[in-house]
């Protein structure tokens, strides 16, 4: 029987995060059954109202903070400090991606927050890590992953690397540090004492790019960028059909050449001096891409689907996203779900994650601004006079709607 609740059921986290990597990684923890508080500063976060969706809902605030519950603190003044803490000491997990200098200024460094409270989880996301230089240096997920992380000019063709897309590092690098943190609640089962835990999303880029940077490093000389023409294989890269859609071989090794070949209607190529070994499919690549270019753009996508499958070819089609939201295969995946709680239907994206025995999905909707401040207070020992101060003072905001 699964866990009443989810497999995160009694853990607390206070999600200091603003943006959406250090949040995404608080939801998915709030999907996963933890009670998830949302700290915003009295303006609100960064991301909150950034897309805007005509008489909808917030699409990127929803996706990145459903399930949690809101505070709103002002962290600028000793009362406000004095609020974070006293929330701070009931959880097991402190989120955030203040720089180093915030965390000292709010007294929200790992050894503020555990000097009392050993057992609590300290777990930071940035840039470029909490040491060096540029360890202060604000970031996103477009500078610090996609650019400085190497993953555009990788992507890209030479002299004309793709542009990110918005969240694209801030997901992946929250996949990392959810791993993380539940690694250090494990550790917590086996010691009884919390750690300090830290990703950066430049190192996070650098993981993803593993496969290119091993190569460099184990040869001296890093893979670079190349036009799709020069490609040494045809059976690893991409080609446009009949009908401008595109399709993307992946068949490393020699095994599936003679089904391609037979499949383009060109058997002969087997035998083909030029081609007939992958070292001189490789010397001859623009000229073997060219020819597969005019192969393959003489019928439709459709049709190239239905002979690669019945050849056992490894292919997929690259869709947009119409057609990935409309793909049967991620409704299988259960790639959606729907979110209560709103004024009208409203979908977004589930976890990337299966576990069968667990109880785990989107928990609701996002908080409002200052939702629920005064119970979060209250449940970390403020009294309900300190509250009403500290609402008075403007320190705290409640039940401010979105």
């Amino acid at each position: 029987m699964s866990h009443p609740g989810g497999p995160l059921a009694g853990v607390r986290v206070l999600d200091a995060a603003g943006m959406i990597a250090g949040p995404s990684t608080a939801a998915l923890m709030a999907d996963f059954g933890a009670d998830v508080i949302k700290l915003e500063p009295p303006q609100g976060d960064l991301l909150r109202g950034m897309i805007g969706v005509e008489e909808g809902p917030d699409p990127w605030w929803q996706l990145d903070n459903r399930g949690k519950r809101g505070v709103a603190i002002d962290l600028t003044t000793e009362a406000g400090i004095e609020a974070a803490h006293a929330i701070a000491a009931t959880c097991d997990v402190f989120l955030t991606n203040f720089t180093a200098e915030r965390q000292e200024r709010y007294r929200l460094r790992p050894a503020d927050l555990r000097a009392e409270h050993p057992e609590l989880i300290h777990a930071t996301i940035t840039g470029y890590g909490s040491t060096g230089l540029d360890q202060d240096r604000l970031a996103f997920d477009h500078t610090a992953f996609f650019s400085r992380g190497g993953v555009l000019d990788i992507m890209g063709e030479p002299g004309s690397p793709p542009g990110g897309r918005a969240g694209q590092g801030d997901h992946t690098t929250a996949l990392a540090l959810l791993s993380s943190i539940l690694l250090a609640l494990r550790e917590r089962d086996l010691t009884g004492e919390g750690q300090v835990v830290e990703v950066a999303l430049m190192q996070i880029a650098i993981w993803t790019l593993g496969s290119d940077i091993s190569v460099g490093l184990a040869t001296g000389e890093m893979p670079a960028p190349r036009m799709r023409i020069e490609t040494p294989s045809p059976l690893v890269t991409r080609f446009r059909c009949a009908d401008d859609r595109w399709i993307n071989f992946c068949m490393p090794g020699e095994s599936k050449w003679p089904a391609f070949c037979e499949v383009l209607g060109h058997a002969e190529w087997q035998t083909d001096e030029r081609f007939a070994t992958t070292e001189a499919r490789a010397e001859n690549a623009p000229e073997l891409i060219t020819m597969c270019d005019e192969a393959i753009a003489t019928a439709d996508r459709a049709t190239w689907a239905e002979r690669c499958d019945a050849a056992g070819l490894v292919w997929g089609p690259i869709q947009d996203l119409t057609e990935v939201v409309g793909d049967p295969q991620a409704a299988e995946l259960g790639a959606f779900s729907d979110v209560d709680g709103l004024d009208r239907p409203f979908r977004t994206v589930s976890a990337p994650l299966h576990l069968d025995g667990s109880e785990f999905g989107v928990r609701g909707r996002a908080p409002n601004h200052g939702e629920h401040t005064a119970a979060v207070l209250a449940e970390a020992g403020v009294t309900p006079e300190q509250i009403a101060e500290l609402l008075d003072k403007g320190i705290v905001l409640a039940d401010r709607s979105d």
